[in-house]
């Protein structure tokens, strides 16, 4: 049985990121721009661009860094969501982190943000989000440098204008990061005519700049320095919930559940998957994988079921014509079937050993670790034997395609 490499899995960012990493000449800035903390009672604070910020939870239960190896969903179910829950130590430490990786019988991880991901693309102040993505970027490092070669962490971008995103994404490469992350989501620029197509159906009815989605014209240049630079290029979509609508689809959702009066939120089944759809729809519409056929592409956290009808519709669409603002490829199944990319899939999702055709080369297993919905290889592959995959295309849906497309031993 080969190595398992898990392709999704998050840290959740601790004070030290703030107190050790950030310049002390830039900490004031930073800190005032996005900061976060919890103290030991479990009482979160959030500052997000000088004001009080919205908690990514509702309960006192932090469900981004709550699994340890061997919880279940029935164990995550029965815990109080008025008493807080100790942080599981792995999504901070990295020797922690290594002895559950051993109990779940992972290999290796490629290493996301969970808080960067979520409040970055917020903050307005452009030097602190500099400061932020860089002193994020050397905390990670030096987080994944302990740990034994086994795990991978991937750069954050300031993405508030593309030569900021540029230049953080050089150094990043120049330090040795093998991928890097872009969130799919809309950002408000101040040049609002240098874009296009889908950033013009959003923009309507928002006030000031027109938000711009993080594959249109504008960041192009983006893109490609990850292509020459033979990163690989992570879109990872994050809940949204703490930011308006117009960022991404988890606002909206969010209103919605808020008013079913859950105990959570309900934008997890639904925003992770319309965002990074959205993505995809763009980058067929807009040529992005044609223009780019050597960029190195990794679409996380968003299972990958809604893969076949995303490139079914987007193949509708184009041949109706009139909806592309380029001349793009009409077959997208083709566009997507010779580039290099992978989509991670969760641990439960059988579309992918049913529909080999289109997944079974392009997919990857992705724990969400620590998230409350983690899971460990072993549910994946008993999923997977008992749907009658073979052993070959387990392990090569279990490490064998991650390894290849980021370069790991």
């Amino acid at each position: 049985m080969a190595d398992v490499i898990d392709i999704d899995s998050h840290v959740y960012e601790p004070p030290a990121l703030w107190e050790d990493y950030v310049p002390s000449g830039e900490r004031d800035a930073a800190k005032a721009a996005f900061h976060h903390r919890i103290d030991d009672q479990g009482n979160p604070t959030t500052v997000l661009n000088g004001a009080p910020g919205k908690d990514l939870n509702r309960s006192r239960i932090v469900r981004q860094a709550i699994w340890r190896p061997g919880m279940s969903v029935e164990d995550i179910g029965a815990l109080d969501p008025h008493t807080f829950q100790p942080l599981n130590p792995g999504a901070s430490d990295p020797k922690a982190r290594l002895r559950d990786l051993d109990v779940m019988g992972v290999a290796q991880q490629v290493v996301f943000p969970t808080l960067f991901g979520e409040y970055l693309p917020q903050v307005v102040d452009q030097a602190a989000a500099v400061s932020l993505a860089r002193a994020y970027n050397d905390w990670v490092w030096d987080f994944a440098a302990q740990g034994d070669g086994r795990l991978h962490p991937v750069a954050v971008l300031p993405m508030q204008r593309p030569e900021l995103a540029v230049a953080e994404l050089e150094r990043a490469a120049a330090k040795g990061f093998r991928s890097v992350m872009f969130r799919p989501s809309f950002y408000k620029l101040n040049n609002p005519e240098a874009f296009s197509g889908m950033a013009a159906l959003m923009g309507a009815g928002v006030e000031g700049p027109r938000p711009v989605f993080i594959e249109d014209k504008p960041y192009r240049v983006v893109w490609e320095k990850a292509a020459e630079l033979a990163l690989v290029a992570c879109v990872h979509p994050f809940l949204g919930i703490t930011g308006p609508d117009a960022i991404s689809s988890g606002g909206f959702t969010e209103r919605v559940s808020a008013g079913l009066g859950a105990a959570h939120t309900v934008a997890e089944p639904i925003a992770y998957m319309q965002d990074a759809d959205l993505f995809v729809t763009a980058a067929l519409f807009h040529g992005l994988l044609e223009d780019l056929p050597a960029l190195k592409l990794a679409i996380l956290h968003a299972g990958c079921s809604w893969v076949p009808l995303a490139l079914e519709k987007c193949e509708t669409y184009l041949w109706l014509g009139g909806m592309g603002s380029v001349p793009v490829n009409l077959e997208p199944e083709e566009v997507w079937e010779r580039h290099p990319l992978l989509v991670s899939f969760d641990s439960w999702e059988k579309s992918v050993a049913r529909m080999p055709d289109v997944l079974g080369e392009k997919a990857a297993w992705g724990s969400r670790y620590p998230n409350h919905d983690a899971a460990g290889p072993d549910e994946p592959r008993a999923m997977l034997a008992d749907q009658g995959v073979d052993q070959s295309t387990i392990d090569a849906l279990l490490g064998g395609h991650a390894k290849t497309l980021f370069g790991l031993k």
